[in-house]
């Protein structure tokens, strides 16, 4: 009898305990571990096998996107697209095939009034007319050879952009991998950190699943700056659960247009709902 009540005391206990852990736990903001990472790395290489001739950075400098970052060389690739700009330019052969348009024009003008006099040949007509067929012809062709002169010198100089390496992000140097006068070829350059978005990750325990969704607002804390709060949303929520650690990852986009925050910094999650109640088996084992 004694034992049988004990047992129900136990059960009683136990309930009471699981309520009671359940509320606190409900009462509580949901928040959970995080870790500010760079949004991504870029390791830069070149397009074009060739020696660098000059580099704009160095290991720990900010940058910004489009901003140049390393010359390669380029002589030849300068003095191509200086021929192609005087090609380009050029109305010479233009100025040239309508000069003889419009001669053939005024002879042909001339030749009509002397046959219509009977003072010239049909064939005098006739090759008068072709004549000014053929220099329309070639003023067509001095206009399609200035637009192909225009399309070279474009080309010319997309050739020569490939000579200056641009940042394709904003953010910070982490490594330069080459000097001045070093050849590219078959390696990379230099490493890039994106800083801005920032990226977010944190592993949250298998009761989160479900209640963590993409485009949902997160407030961050980080160690630095301390005391201060931001603003994340979740762009990526991982749909396997680890079996091993009943966990999933979590991914998040966090702004930093203004630089307050860095990356490799541990963080605070915190979201709108309560915190979720462990699953009984969990509750169970912690009392055994």
């Amino acid at each position: 009898m004694c034992k049988s009540n004990l047992n129900i005391s136990k059960i009683f206990l136990l309930f009471i305990l699981t309520i009671t852990s359940t509320a606190l736990i409900a009462a509580e903001k949901a928040q959970l571990d995080c870790l500010v990472k760079p949004g991504m790395y870029i390791e830069l290489s070149s397009p074009v096998d060739t020696t660098i001739i000059e580099l704009f950075v160095d290991a720990g400098d900010d940058i910004k996107k489009g901003q140049p970052l390393v010359m390669l060389e380029n002589t030849v690739e300068i003095a191509k697209v200086e021929l192609a700009k005087r090609q380009a330019l050029s109305w010479s052969e233009i100025e040239n095939s309508r000069v003889q348009l419009e001669y053939a024009r005024r002879s042909l003008k001339r030749i009509e009034d002397l046959y219509k006099k009977n003072s010239v040949s049909l064939f005098e007509k006739d090759k008068a007319s072709t004549e000014v067929s053929l220099a329309k012809i070639e003023l067509i062709k001095a206009k399609e050879k200035k637009n192909l002169a225009r399309l070279g010198m474009e080309q010319a100089e997309a050739q020569l952009a490939l000579r200056t390496i641009k940042s394709p992000i904003d953010g910070i140097v982490i490594d330069s991998y080459a000097r001045v006068g070093e050849s590219v070829a078959g390696r990379p350059i230099m490493k890039l950190a994106q800083i801005d978005p920032l990226r977010v990750e944190v592993i949250a325990p298998t009761e989160y699943f479900g209640l963590l969704k993409k485009g949902m607002k997160v407030e961050i804390s980080p160690e630095r700056p301390a005391n201060k709060t931001f603003k994340a949303t979740i762009t990526v929520v991982d749909q396997l659960i680890d079996p091993a650690s009943g966990s999933f990852t979590v991914r998040m986009a966090l702004p930093n247009s203004d630089e307050q925050l860095v990356g490799g910094v541990n963080c605070i999650a915190k979201f709108n709902f309560p915190t979720p109640s462990p699953t009984r088996q969990d509750i169970y084992g912690s009392l055994r």
